[in-house]
């Protein structure tokens, strides 16, 4: 047995079997967990670099706490579970056509846990406070994250290989935390930094202290995304920015309340272009140009596997196994030939490549549910500060992730797909707690008001 499997059953041994005896309230705790982990790419690695990982034991405990006292968990959780399902089924489907039958369901196997915590964390936050429990637990994995990939740039890896960084965690000028490569890293950072942004900004919470967190999270944040130097997720994050901004420039239920958030961004971005704008500039110029050019010849890859495959594909995982067949001759003499058949750096292309255009329909039907569930929540009659500024939040990490997709390498990373089940979780437990909200104002204010004073007119069906 090699030490990082010994590390991981010392590690899961403390968290999971000594400390949960002494505390309190092992749900929160698990809970707090669940929320954080995801940033450690580490576990013990059954077949095709999927197996049980660190953040699965949180889950799986609360799971199993869930099951013994009773609880009933909302299997469907609709409407991003049942889109998630029909996932992971067409992933089964597909899978007995692939030339590696076994990667294709080690890369189901993600999708299904990544359901599971969707479910789980939609049944376990049951209050705002575990919501706020559950986003400073996120948020502290952000600043963390950061402060790792600060550390890599100037000075190599960190030495935490334990958990998941790799032993040269830098490619000269770029950082990429605990994850594979810098671009994961960045599209992590892109689809968290959204809710520490709404936080600091947008929401005003009782304790300075805590705007002080939700700062520090936003600023090393941004701070980390730029040294990641990873122009999708930059163009990302910009584009989603601009039309969250809008949204909130028009509705004044979405506007900022803070009192010092304001003139501390103004100041730190005017600083951060004054002293890096050439920097950001120079990545957009001939330096990397044939890193941008390649992008188009695997999109051509990826098109012929689909004319070829177009209703099956290839199987999930199982796209660099057949890329090669589908290069020009021109391309096989080319000495990117093993980078072009690599990943599609599109994975719009790469899942309708591996699991035909049925596959790639349900893959972005499966965004847009998380959007519409988060507009529902926005559009809500009863809401709270804290659950419309996670909402928006969120809704700006996906769409800026939606983005991304288009140039970005692959979705394949098991701690980006965790992030994006914890996220649809979050948004179906604050469903549920609004309609909670809203059937305990109908039997006390009933054809009464709500909390805001406004007026909230209810019919009998």
């Amino acid at each position: 047995m090699d030490s990082s499997k010994l590390i991981f059953i010392f590690f899961s041994a403390i968290l999971f079997g000594i400390v949960p005896v002494v505390i309190h309230n092992p749900r929160r705790y698990y809970l707090c967990l669940a929320s954080f982990l995801n940033i450690f790419s580490t576990g013990w690695i059954f077949y095709h670099y999927t197996g049980l990982m660190l953040s699965d034991l949180p889950v799986l405990c609360l799971l199993f706490l869930g099951a013994f006292s009773g609880r009933k968990f909302d299997w469907k959780a609709a409407p991003i579970g049942v889109l998630t399902l029909a996932l992971i089924v067409w992933g089964i489907i597909t899978s007995f056509g692939a030339m590696e039958p076994g990667w294709a369901l080690a890369e189901v196997s993600k999708h299904f846990r990544m359901y599971l915590v969707m479910v789980v964390i939609a049944q376990n936050i049951q209050n705002l406070s575990d919501l706020r429990l559950v986003i400073v637990s996120i948020l502290s994995g952000l600043i963390i994250e950061a402060a790792i990939g600060f550390y890599q740039q100037y000075f190599g890896a960190l030495g935490v290989w334990f958990l998941g960084e790799r032993p040269a965690a830098r490619v000269d000028w770029r950082a990429m935390g605990t994850f594979y490569v810098a671009a994961f890293y960045a599209n992590y950072i892109t689809v968290v930094v959204f809710v520490a942004y709404r936080m600091f900004v947008y929401y005003r919470p009782q304790k300075t202290l805590q705007s002080v967190f939700y700062g520090a999270a936003f600023i090393l944040g941004i701070m980390a995304l730029f040294k990641s130097f990873a122009r999708a997720a930059w163009i990302g994050f910009l584009v989603s920015l601009i039309l969250t901004s809008l949204m909130s420039f028009f509705r004044s239920r979405y506007r900022s309340y803070s009192r010092y958030a304001i003139p501390v961004l103004v100041v730190f971005l005017s600083f951060f272009v004054f002293r890096y704008h050439q920097k950001i500039i120079d990545q957009f110029g001939e330096g990397r140009r044939k890193a941008y050019e390649s992008r188009f010849t695997q999109f051509g890859i990826a098109e012929r596997m689909i004319a070829v495959r177009p209703f099956t594909g290839v199987g999930l995982g199982n796209y660099q196994l057949n890329s090669w067949d589908f290069l020009t001759d021109e391309e096989r003499e080319d000495y990117l030939a093993s980078v072009y058949t690599w990943m599609v750096h599109n994975s719009y292309l790469l899942y309708a490549a591996e699991l035909g255009i049925i596959g790639a329909v349900v893959f972005v039907v499966w965004f847009f549910t998380i959007i519409w569930s988060s507009l529902r929540i926005l559009r809500a009659k009863i809401s709270h500060p804290l659950i419309v500024n996670v909402t928006i939040g969120i809704l700006g990490g996906i769409v800026a992730f939606m983005i991304l997709l288009f140039a970005s390498p692959d979705i394949h990373d098991y701690s980006i797909l965790y992030q994006l089940g914890l996220f649809s979780g979050i948004l179906l437990a604050e469903w549920r707690i609004i309609k909670k909200a809203e059937w305990q104002n109908f039997c006390s204010h009933k054809n009464g008001n709500d909390h805001r004073g406004n007026k909230i007119s209810y019919r009998n069906n």
